[in-house]
């Protein structure tokens, strides 16, 4: 009797189109994210004018994993790729090491064509090739409760007493969804200019608002008619995160950030979320210190960089000695020029 040996197929795709089984593969990954679904990086490629390479594999006809890559061509700031634009994370999600392995080798693959100096790759555990590592940077994660009067008594004093001195202002907080992005966009961009920063286009905040709007929201801080803060949250798989969150300084002395984070937390806390990330900072840095008082668990980002034989990685960081001069200018400019051009400059920089 002849016994058969089963061969092992695998397939490589670029897809060009949402794809329902690698939505449920990101869904169902322990580490997907809200950046690793095809239609998150084809909304950001399309209003950045990017080009989106979004990868999967599939080992024996089922879904093993997926890579989302986006490609930065630029004269300032050179032909790259990075998984995944305009997020903290990113990187191979995966279920074996050979899928990761078939991922990554596909995106060197892809990245040697386009003459790419380098692919970024924003992982929270690190690849185990031989990559350049950007150390210093994590997140701060916030387990959360169905009621967050567990979390409340588990703040610092202090962070509870800087949230009723900002109730006690007269601050208040709405939360909605295109209806508040121009007064959130409006104070973004002041607190950018300051910062020295290049604003993100309102397009592209919009486009997620309008394109996944189960996902997102907008929560903005009041005092009398004047907005004076706001954040822009995304929560996917019981993962809300704020990637974008700012208040004007000179009414920093009411607290409104205080009250605008517990009002975020509270919120997601009630729609039973299971971690609320403060954001990516850099470690001892003044947001880090903001987001330590409010006691959440450091999680290290692994940072990897895959560069061409002929170039050295470019990474590419606003802490760069290299960019100080360009941000003391940019902080100078006028807010309605830095309002045109941010968003030309950003796009190079998701």
């Amino acid at each position: 009797m002849e016994h058969q040996l089963k061969m092992t197929t695998i397939d490589v795709e670029i897809l060009n189109a949402p794809n329902l089984k690698c939505d449920e593969f990101v869904k169902n990954h322990k580490n997907g994210k809200i950046c690793h679904l095809f239609l998150w990086n084809h909304i950001v490629a399309e209003i950045m004018g990017l080009t989106s390479y979004y990868l999967s594999v599939k080992i024996d006809n089922e879904i093993h994993g997926v890579l989302p890559l986006m490609r930065v061509n630029s004269r300032i700031f050179g032909n790259r790729m990075i998984s995944a634009g305009m997020s903290t994370y990113g990187g191979i999600l995966a279920i074996s090491k050979e899928a990761e392995k078939i991922l990554y080798d596909k995106a060197v693959e892809i990245a040697t064509k386009l003459n790419c100096e380098s692919i970024e790759f924003r992982n929270v555990q690190a690849l185990p090739y031989e990559l350049t590592l950007r150390s210093g940077k994590l997140s701060m994660h916030l387990p959360l409760f169905s009621d967050p009067d567990q979390i409340w008594k588990s703040l610092d004093p202090k962070v509870r007493n800087q949230v009723r001195k900002a109730e006690k202002s007269n601050i208040s907080i709405c939360d909605g969804g295109i209806d508040l992005l121009k007064d959130f966009y409006d104070v973004y961009t002041i607190r950018m200019r300051q910062l020295g920063t290049p604003c993100y286009p309102i397009n592209i905040m919009n486009a997620i608002l309008s394109k996944m709007p189960d996902y997102s929201r907008i929560f903005i801080a009041k005092l009398g008619n004047v907005t004076v803060g706001g954040g822009f949250t995304i929560c996917f798989n019981g993962f809300a995160e704020i990637p974008w969150a700012a208040t004007l300084v000179e009414y920093n002395s009411f607290c409104p950030n205080n009250l605008l984070y517990w009002s975020v937390i509270k919120y997601y806390c009630l729609l039973d979320a299971k971690i609320f990330d403060f954001g990516r900072c850099t470690i001892d840095g003044p947001t880090y210190k903001f987001k330590k008082q409010w006691d959440p668990t450091p999680v290290e980002l692994f940072y990897q960089y895959w560069s061409s034989p002929a170039h050295k990685a470019n990474i590419l960081s606003p802490d760069n000695p290299k960019f100080k001069r360009k941000v003391e200018i940019w902080k100078r400019m006028p807010l309605w020029l830095t309002r045109v051009l941010g968003p030309k400059i950003s796009r190079n920089l998701p």
